[in-house]
């Protein structure tokens, strides 16, 4: 049995479904990530695991023990909100101290675990100072910390980094991570952010509709999409519609005729032939190939700097925009509105089943 067990989990609000049937299981010491759009039903989720919000049907087994209808003062959960959550009038010291007293610590023992968890998030020098008086970086060490000090045997945390700019969120990032593995607690984490989820979690499950529709670890689901959803979720990906002919062996695609690849699955198309297929940006190239290379014209729509390099958009001979990034200066001779030949191995085309 996993650590926690989350059991057909259902949620409505009127007609609108929140949760529908959520099966999820976590193992102990993990880090995982829900993702998924707003609505899809993630943070419905963690406020269910958490106890603030009361499911229609299902079950919550921790550790073999149900805990479905436990208020959340009794789970022992951590949790930390978007918003922070800290007390304004009250010191960095007292904000980490306030569960501890709140649990009847004895105040020796609150003094050395405050001292404790300041250290681990590096905030022992600004103890005395008030939340107003800190960064955003900061504040949230200390929501952090005060989540952490009683030891919770699970931490929750509901998109807590989407306020920071970048720069801060990629630091909160790492910082998230070093902690989880230095404390060894269970981490739930509720993001939209894909690239936030593929930096820290050992798995993701991806939502939509109430529904988790793929769960795995960040290179599996970037690298094998389980539909046309998660595949244009998750980002990085074109989108392409392609034909089948079961009597030449053919896939139409990109206004090209090609053998299908050995990797194509004769029955991920529809009974009229019509094949849902997927290029990643970064594995297609300009200019004409060699050999296992498959190159197709284009019109150059728009083009604009991401820093390590550009990102083009441009339109295929039967009018399906793709996405490409050119990381290595490549762009520059490239021109809006001009016509330009593309290239991208067979084996580098996934395709998907029918939804």
């Amino acid at each position: 049995m996993a650590f926690l067990d989350i059991r057909r989990l259902r949620k409505s609000y009127g007609l609108a479904v929140a949760l529908d049937g959520v099966d999820l299981s976590v193992e102990e010491g993990e880090f995982i990530t829900l993702l998924g759009p707003s609505g899809s039903g993630k943070t419905t989720l963690l406020m269910s695991i958490a106890g603030f919000i009361k499911p229609d049907g299902g079950g919550i087994v921790l550790s073999g023990t149900d805990v479905t209808d436990l208020d959340p003062e009794d789970r022992n959960f951590g949790l930390v909100f978007q918003g922070y959550a800290l007390f304004p009038h009250l010191t960095v010291r007292d904000n980490v101290a306030f569960p501890l007293k709140v649990r009847k610590w004895q105040k020796r023992a609150i003094a050395e675990r405050v001292d404790q968890m300041l250290a681990l998030v590096g905030l022992d020098q600004l103890a005395a100072r008030k939340p107003r008086e800190l960064s955003g970086g900061q504040q949230q060490r200390v929501a952090l910390a005060r989540a952490l000090a009683y030891s919770p045997r699970l931490l929750l945390l509901d998109e807590p980094l989407s306020a920071l700019d970048r720069s801060l969120r990629g630091t909160m990032q790492r910082e998230l991570k070093r902690l989880h593995r230095e404390t060894g607690v269970t981490f739930i984490f509720v993001t939209h952010d894909q690239e936030e989820a593929y930096a820290m979690s050992d798995r993701i499950a991806v939502f939509q509709n109430g529904r988790i529709v793929q769960i795995g670890a960040p290179r599996e689901i970037y690298r094998h999409p389980a539909s046309r959803f998660v595949a244009g979720f998750i980002g990085g990906n074109n989108l392409i519609r392609a034909r089948f002919s079961s009597e030449t062996g053919t896939l139409s695609l990109l206004g090209r005729e090609i053998p299908a690849p050995p990797h194509f699955d004769p029955a991920s198309h529809s009974r009229d032939g019509e094949v849902s297929a997927w290029i990643r940006s970064e594995d297609i190239a300009i200019g004409g190939g060699e050999g296992h290379h498959q190159t197709f014209e284009v019109t150059v729509v728009d083009r604009a700097f991401h820093g390590a390099g550009d990102r083009i958009t441009v339109k295929a001979a039967e009018g399906e925009e793709l996405a490409l990034f050119l990381a290595d200066g490549s762009a520059d001779a490239v021109a809006i509105g001009a016509p330009l030949q593309c290239r991208v191995r067979p084996d580098q085309i996934g395709f998907l089943f029918p939804d």
